[in-house]
């Protein structure tokens, strides 16, 4: 895994930049949180396992779409229902790719009207949003749950395999519920920060 070094690395688009492996605290006299999946401990690892899992489906996503195409082209027999598994696996793999994304702080920023302002500044600003974050992973965590259960209760299924809707659902709420704890971690951080 590449480490972050301690010069700043800053990556430009035409609108703003982000900014990588600089401290958010310049000026406040301590270091910045270090939110690396490391300093997370075990939320960070399960972050991490839960992102491999969901490059994993979609590697077989990506295999059985080239056998479906291929099966289609040549032999006039593609893979049937491909289209719902793909839905269903892409979704799953999705939210198992935002806890490490927040983990290892790969969010896109923009500091289109943040750049100009006092690093302090800019740390109460990440304060908030981590706390924002942390609010609307929960309440997406929340509506999963809701969700699923009333798509298990109605027994809706997908048309051409008939596979219930509801997997769908829980097989994407670890990666929301890990998301919304690893917000929790980093607006926690972020505050002692502040301190």
């Amino acid at each position: 895994m590449p480490s972050i070094s301690s010069q700043n690395t800053v990556a430009t688009s035409g609108i703003g930049e982000r900014v990588i492996g600089t401290d958010a605290r310049d000026g406040l006299g301590g270091p910045a949180p270090n939110l690396t999946e490391h300093r997370l401990g075990f939320c960070g690892r399960i972050a991490r396992a839960l992102a491999l899992a969901g490059g994993f489906l979609l590697i077989g996503v990506v295999a059985m779409t080239g056998i479906s195409v291929l099966g289609r082209y040549l032999f006039n027999a593609p893979i049937p229902g491909d289209y719902e598994i793909t839905e269903l696996a892409c979704g799953v793999a999705i939210f198992a790719f935002f806890p490490y994304c927040q983990v290892s702080n790969a969010n896109i920023v923009v500091k289109f009207f943040t750049g100009f302002m006092h690093p302090r500044y800019r740390t109460v600003l990440d304060t908030v949003h981590s706390l924002v974050f942390a609010a609307v992973a929960a309440l997406i965590a929340w509506r999963l749950f809701v969700g699923g259960i009333h798509k298990f209760a109605d027994g809706e299924t997908t048309i051409f395999l008939g596979i219930p809707v509801w997997l769908g659902y829980f097989f994407a709420l670890p990666g929301a519920v890990l998301l919304t704890v690893v917000s929790i971690l980093i607006f926690y951080r972020y505050l002692r920060a502040l301190r």
